[in-house]
């Protein structure tokens, strides 16, 4: 078996996206399009900004078996992907990735990832040094007239608002986005509010018939509540909405998915190394 770093091609994105579609398929259904697309990009993304935290394991022949996507921004070491093809799990592949990406953060105070509720997965993470906090998600479809309006300005954002985005991420989670923040831009729409009462913002997908809250963070409860309701209110009716991966320290943002007619989930664990989880916040699974 060889390991080696991800380069920025699309074949070893798609040997990734490929990867994770083995491991994590939604019962045998083809990805879209646009989601292969977008996975793509944050591939090459992450293999661009953290060549050597990104790393494809493949056996003699070039098939690949396994990969690891993680980046280290700031002190703030963040897991973005790992997976083994299901013909390779539990012979170890999982921890050498791990550890290898582990290797790559080793000089961060702070690290993050968010677990599937897996076993195998939490056992791995825990065995690793992480704390694992419960996390719970919101489903289902926003009914509007039930959702009372933001308490205050929430304004489209642009990269021009970049350096108040990274001023919240430090605060938060000990170290900003940076060049994160404009590969999402390119897939999410951004909402900003900055006023005397504090800063923050949200990233959200809200067009088509699956819309997703992607990452949220904010100075405070009562900024983060109005910015999740403004990103529900932009979904399109009748859309699914998901919000993922909040811990019990996001309760702000339970009580918005239930004023919007939402269903709350068990949903796996926010794991975290150094830190508490960061709060409010909404982690995003693939930039953290």
């Amino acid at each position: 078996m060889i390991i080696r770093p991800v380069q920025d091609t699309t074949t070893d994105a798609e040997a990734v996206r490929a990867l994770a579609e083995a491991a994590f398929g939604d019962d045998g259904r083809a990805w879209p399009a646009e989601r292969v697309d977008r996975h793509h990009r944050r591939t090459r993304h992450l293999a661009r900004t953290d060549p050597t935290g990104c790393l494809l394991a493949e056996d003699t022949s070039g098939r690949a078996l396994g990969a690891v996507l993680s980046t280290r921004r700031e002190g703030t070491w963040g897991l973005s992907l790992l997976v083994v093809h299901p013909d390779a799990q539990g012979g170890g592949l999982g921890r050498t990735l791990l550890d290898a990406a582990l290797e790559h953060g080793k000089a961060c105070l702070r690290a993050l990832l968010c677990s599937s509720a897996d076993p195998a997965a939490a056992r791995l993470y825990r065995r690793a040094g992480f704390d694992l906090h419960p996390a719970m998600r919101l489903r289902g479809t926003v009914e509007t007239d039930r959702l009372a309006p933001p308490d205050g300005p929430v304004a489209p954002g642009s990269a021009g608002a970049f350096d108040l985005l990274d001023s919240v991420d430090r605060r938060l989670r000990g170290g900003a986005h940076g060049p994160d923040h404009r590969e999402l831009l390119r897939d999410f729409r951004l909402l900003v509010c900055d006023d005397l009462a504090g800063s923050g913002y949200c990233y959200v997908q809200p067009d088509g018939s699956d819309a997703k809250v992607e990452l949220l963070a904010a100075t405070s409860r009562r900024l983060a509540a109005r910015l999740l309701t403004a990103a529900l209110l932009t979904v399109e009716p009748g859309a699914r909405v998901r919000v993922d991966d909040l811990t019990a320290e996001q309760q702000w943002a339970v009580d918005v998915g239930l004023d919007a007619g939402l269903r709350v989930e068990n949903g796996g664990y926010v794991c975290v190394r150094g830190m508490r989880p960061p709060t409010p916040y909404i982690p995003s699974g693939a930039y953290l």
